[in-house]
């Protein structure tokens, strides 16, 4: 981006010396400063570049006459937005990243491998939270104003990824049962409350709305083998005609679900429709 000619390491430097961390030892750290900064800067350049065209014009008679000639020009002040849309979309990918690293490689042990094992009720993502306020507190202490909710919406993202992970393809070692619906429900309630953090978190229609795919999964738990089945079965031939199942759920999520299930009647239904053996499901 040419822009950044126009930024002095001067300046730069300047505002590294007066952040709240040595961010030249965090390379996280620095680069969603370097990010906001590139943008406030930008900004400024905009704003510089108009004003010395503003009064420029008012010395030169033959732009002050194009100008009443609603000539185009005139610098705009969207001059830069496609620089802004790079930067931004910059900033959403290592926000992304960031949430994805924490979830499924920081905290891979004790959230991906380890939660709800044996069973539900002896591992409940409440022990989670500590965990997960050490980092959230880190990020915080470590990233500017402007980004705190972007920074904590993608770790949220990628919590729910997540708790996805463990509740669809958890492997062998996890079963759950129609019981354990209430059990997983209260678990996404303690995670959304969590991240809404009694109004000083993320907004709480910005948590719903994120939290609805894992509900709809978690909802699904609750129902009958038979009724899962049923549904299944019907489901196929609805997505050929791009419906969902009665459920609301698709054949990929129903049969995942079914996997879990710790009953005969899945794993039977599985070895004969599927040939998937119960070691696997």
């Amino acid at each position: 981006m040419v822009f950044f000619l126009f930024i002095t390491r001067k300046s730069l430097d300047e505002c590294i010396v007066h952040a709240k961390v040595p961010l030249l030892d965090n390379p996280d750290a620095s680069f969603y400063f370097y990010e906001q900064y590139a943008i406030s800067q930008l900004n400024k350049l905009e704003d510089s570049i108009w004003e010395r065209w503003t009064r420029k014009k008012h010395h030169d008679k033959s732009i002050r006459r194009s100008i009443d000639g609603n000539s185009r020009t005139s610098p705009q002040k969207d001059t830069f937005d496609g620089s802004r849309q790079d930067i931004n979309a910059a900033i959403d990918q290592i926000c992304e990243f960031t949430g994805t690293k924490i979830i499924f490689w920081d905290l891979r042990e004790p959230f991906i491998d380890n939660l709800y094992k044996p069973s539900v009720s002896q591992s409940r993502l409440e022990a989670m939270i500590d965990p997960l306020d050490t980092v959230l507190n880190q990020l915080c202490d470590i990233i500017v104003e402007p980004l705190r909710d972007r920074i904590v919406t993608g770790l949220l993202q990628a919590s729910l990824d997540g708790l996805l992970r463990v509740i669809l393809d958890g492997g062998p070692s996890r079963v759950f049962s129609i019981g354990d619906a209430k059990l997983l429900e209260e678990d996404l309630e303690v995670l959304k409350e969590f991240f809404i953090s009694g109004g000083d978190g993320l907004p709480r229609g910005v948590v719903e709305n994120q939290v609805a795919r894992v509900r709809l999964v978690i909802k699904l738990h609750g129902y009958e083998t038979r009724e899962l089945i049923e549904d299944l079965k019907s489901a196929s031939g609805l997505e050929m005609q791009g419906s969902k199942s009665k459920l609301g759920a698709d054949t990929k999520t129903l049969l995942r679900i079914l996997c879990h299930r710790s009953d005969s009647e899945a794993s039977q239904f599985l070895k004969k429709q599927y040939k998937i053996p119960k070691s696997v499901a």
